[in-house]
């Protein structure tokens, strides 16, 4: 089991001289020692195929949490492509509420993925510890739950193992919920229906049960997770795993009792539109984010400072060639640090009023026209959103939110240029050639080296047909502002 031999439908490019950058572009197959690259530290925790280990990147110091899968402990080919799908799937996804992937390795014993740090523990821990949350914690916690929930499924992804062991919170004393483990998840297209049982037992739904499902099933699940926040105690618990199937089955559980005395009308129904045992009448991820008692749940003070320089930064983003693009998608999604992120990201989130996990054109214009006033166009705006959207889907997603939004200091510093130019720098020669753009920008289309061979053109001072350090750092800082 390789990750080298992951399988993807190869596509290839109808212009074969244009570079397309897309999500999941950098999270790439380690091909040295893992161990070279990073410093192991403590173990974090263990799972039925191996461990999670805290360690610190050589190069960025960047923290990190890398799962370790035990190739022995792998018994069929089923589980290998459990794993393999994990993969495939994490490394497509780029939301606030979701742990992101950086690169995975795999050795002769071993299979690593490393991810983004959550030293917050689990959502479960939480609950285990005081019992339940109040009214408004839960709300907070369902709006970063339901928002992760909606990018999915507008991915056509079903996570089906939602539960409060994969709600992993950022760092301790906040509320700022990372979904994790994609080990069950899968892709459906539209009208199409799942037949596998699978999942928690606890947390699964009744037509899971039945063998015959859709992307419903996580939002009955969400269900579980809202009344277990609310109440400390589970909706479905016959004290045997064949008597919880039959409650699931019927859908009984109860509102009632002094643990639901003070909880309001409107967090009860959402429970009730949850947990409805017809997933055709069950309520969808975008209905129940959008439902007043998640919209208008207390989101963090963003200083009014900060939303104007977020959107001076936004306005003042210039245009950029293709390698210029891939550098700046590289270093938002891959180098910049959690508090780093953290302020512009309750920015994002407040404009992804779809809780979508991306701006579209009228949300990026209701923003500008908030700051800039009417007399900042709607021409103008559009070209902010053309600028920022360097993969060209025609929203804005997180990583290029982060990218045009932050200080250019602080996104263009030395140290992200160094680190930047090291992963382009495949061999380490301080040289970056056609080949080695090639190799980290080519993934599911294939391109003629002529492409890579003309981005490499457009920045190569000296015409010896390479890009060094001082080419590099030149075309980047120029995208500074004057």
């Amino acid at each position: 089991m390789g990750c080298g031999t992951i399988k993807r439908n190869v596509v290839v490019a109808k212009n074969r001289n244009s570079v397309i950058l897309f999500p999941g572009q950098f999270v790439k197959s380690i091909e040295e020692s893992i161990y070279s690259l990073y410093d192991f530290k403590e173990e974090l925790g263990v799972g039925s195929y191996g461990r999670v280990i805290h360690a610190s990147h050589k190069k960025t110091r960047e923290k990190r949490a890398i799962k370790i899968i035990n190739k022995l402990a792998i018994q069929n080919e089923e589980t290998r492509k459990k794993i393999m799908t994990e993969v495939e799937i994490q490394r497509k996804l780029d939301h606030p509420n979701i742990v992101r992937v950086y690169e995975f390795h795999e050795d002769e014993f071993n299979l690593y993925l490393v991810m983004e740090l959550c030293n917050g523990g689990e959502l479960l821990d939480s609950i285990a510890r005081i019992g339940c949350l109040s009214e408004p914690q839960t709300a907070v916690c369902m709006k970063q739950i339901l928002s992760s929930l909606c990018y999915l499924h507008s991915m056509e992804i079903v996570h089906r193992d939602l539960k409060l062991e994969n709600m992993l919170i950022e760092k301790p004393g906040a509320i700022n919920i990372k979904l994790a483990d994609f080990g069950i998840a899968t892709e459906l297209k539209q009208g199409k229906k799942l037949s596998l049982m699978i999942g928690t037992i606890n947390y699964i739904a009744p037509e899971v049960i039945k063998k015959k499902y859709d992307n419903k099933c996580d939002l009955w699940s969400c269900g579980v997770i809202m009344y277990i926040l609310l109440s400390g105690t589970l909706p479905f618990n016959g004290g045997s795993k064949k008597r919880t199937l039959s409650l699931i089955t019927k859908g009984e559980y109860s509102l009632n009792g002094t643990n639901w005395d003070m909880i309001s009308n409107e967090a009860k129904t959402l429970i009730t539109k949850l947990l409805d045992p017809n997933p055709k009448t069950r309520i969808s991820a975008k209905e129940a984010f959008n439902t007043p008692w998640v919209s208008g749940s207390k989101v963090p003070n963003i200083r009014g400072s900060l939303l104007e320089t977020t959107a001076n930064n936004l306005k003042d983003f210039r245009e950029t060639n293709k390698l210029q693009r891939a550098v700046i998608r590289f270093i938002s999604s891959q180098l910049l640090s959690q508090g780093e992120r953290n302020e512009l990201t309750f920015i994002f989130k407040s404009l992804d009023k779809n809780g979508e996990g991306k701006i579209t054109e009228q949300e990026l214009m209701q923003y500008c026209k908030k700051i800039f006033g009417e007399s900042f166009s709607d021409e103008e705006i559009h070209s902010i959103l053309v600028r920022v959207d360097t993969d060209k889907s025609g929203f804005i997603d997180y990583s290029e939110f982060l990218a045009a939004a932050m200080d250019k200091k602080k996104l263009l510093s030395e140290e992200k240029l160094e680190a930047a130019f090291k992963a382009f720098d495949h061999d380490n020669n301080g040289k970056i050639t056609a080949q080695e753009l090639k190799y980290l920008l080519e993934s599911d289309i294939k391109y003629d080296i002529t492409a890579f061979s003309k981005l490499i053109e457009q920045v190569d001072q000296n015409g010896d047909g390479v890009i060094d350090f001082k080419e590099f750092k030149d075309m980047m800082i120029s995208l500074m502002p004057e």
